[in-house]
């Protein structure tokens, strides 16, 4: 009798976890219909072109996916189209933010996709005869809540930190509370806002989002921010497997540069940077950290480059990263480049591929 008892209790204990996980399992289903699309492949990337998850034919225009997610906040999406010529057809929505396009949408469960595409020429970039970029008006689009917050907020309100953004982004809180894209943007410019402008921002978001976990670790990071007086620079690993101090004391003015040996920017700005050392590096100090994840990577980038200054790398896992960000106001986006003096004051910043002429000028800020 007791044996029939527990075989009943782990039979119940199965069936209501695989109940759970079952339920906790979300399909996102694509549907499209767009009538001057070639016959070939439709590929679904999550966050950028370079992580494709899934794939379908298209025929006459029509395609259909039902990618499944297990137990993930939304995150974003979008598809590419490459036809039976091998051409790229790389696709962009127009929202209802003015001037900006969204390259993705988010993982509602169901998005349909209905209208011609616009072909268009991009003006900032140098294209490929094999890569053609194509525009769908957002009213050809349906799609569900997170979405929606996404065509209607857009990344403009988060790069700068002005009075307009500010009000901007509060009043778009109190219609979208929910959005996963706004708490994505206040994560990614977690340096643009002082702290209590954060705070403001994150108590406006609905419950649910704030038990998430990037919620509750945006929060963290700006109650640390709000105490940037008791933070001190990290000990980080150079070359030799060492930790060593960032600073040398020696030296009046410091240029750290972030940067990854996966990053061709940063890569690209590097002869730029012996330039510049070779006319300053006596009385300034260069500090290059590198973000790579792969150790390996970045001595084999270091033996490649041979950059004559110290060479340092972050764990970002590690505590001591948030550190870095707030003492540098360093949003995670490389290259960049920061200049500090031996208060440790910010000089002047930038982040992207910067000109010789600006990395001079940059230098000899006060």
């Amino acid at each position: 009798m007791k044996k029939n008892k527990k075989r009943l209790f782990l039979y119940l204990l199965f069936f209501a976890v695989f109940t759970y996980s079952c339920n906790n399992k979300q399909t996102v289903k694509i549907v499209g219909d767009i009538p001057n699309l070639p016959d070939g492949t439709v590929y679904l990337f999550k966050w950028s072109m370079l992580d494709k998850i899934d794939s379908a034919a298209t025929s006459k225009g029509h395609f259909e996916m039902n990618y499944e997610v297990k137990d993930e906040l939304p995150f974003y999406i979008g598809i590419f189209h490459r036809d039976k010529k091998n051409v790229q057809r790389v696709i962009s929505y127009t929202t209802n933010v003015p001037k900006w396009g969204s390259p993705t949408f988010m993982t509602d469960p169901v998005i349909k996709i209905k209208g011609n595409l616009i072909e268009y020429t991009p003006g900032n970039i140098i294209t490929s005869p094999d890569v053609i970029f194509a525009d769908i008006s957002i009213s050809k689009i349906q799609a569900g809540r997170q979405t929606e917050a996404l065509f209607n907020t857009g990344d403009p309100i988060f790069t700068n930190n002005t009075p307009g953004n500010v009000n901007m982004i509060k009043e778009k809180l109190k219609k979208y509370p929910f959005s996963y894209h706004i708490l994505y943007k206040l994560i990614d410019n977690k340096t643009v806002f002082n702290s209590h402008q954060t705070d403001d921002f994150l108590k406006l978001f609905d419950d649910n989002i704030k038990q998430s976990k990037p919620y509750k670790e945006l929060l963290e990071y700006n109650n640390k921010a709000k105490e940037i007086g008791k933070i001190t620079f990290p000990l980080l690993e150079n070359t030799q497997g060492n930790r060593v101090a960032m600073l040398d004391p020696h030296y009046k003015k410091h240029l750290i540069v972030f940067w990854a040996s996966w990053c061709g920017p940063c890569r690209l700005e590097i002869p730029m940077l012996k330039k510049a050392y070779d006319r300053n590096g006596e009385n300034i100090e260069f500090i290059s950290i590198s973000t790579d994840d792969d150790k390996n990577s970045w001595k084999n980038a270091l033996l490649k480059e041979q950059m004559p200054w110290k060479q340092l790398l972050i764990d970002k896992k590690n505590p001591s990263f948030n550190d870095l960000q707030i003492l540098l106001k360093f949003n995670t986006a490389i290259p960049y480049t920061v200049l500090v003096d031996s208060n440790l004051k910010i000089l002047g910043s930038s982040t992207g591929l910067s000109s010789e002429q600006y990395l001079l000028k940059l230098i000899k800020k006060q």
